[in-house]
């Protein structure tokens, strides 16, 4: 991401150290996730929220461009 110009926030390395937000780790999420469990065969699919702070920094680069 950073290759175009959209590093990741958190991300120390490509982001040249840099960090606005003051975030431990990069700020990747997976909205959800699916696979068949390897036990029961079932179609396994898992969802998860946003971290309250994942939403913070999103509403502060979104207060950015406005």
């Amino acid at each position: 991401m950073a290759e175009i110009g959209y590093p990741v926030v958190g991300d120390m390395v490509y982001s040249n150290g840099k960090n606005p937000f003051n975030v431990e780790g990069q700020m990747l999420h997976a909205k959800s996730i699916e696979f068949i469990h390897p036990t029961t065969k079932k179609q396994m699919k898992i969802e998860a929220k946003l971290p309250e702070y994942f939403e913070n920094v999103i509403d502060s680069l979104e207060e950015r461009n406005l």
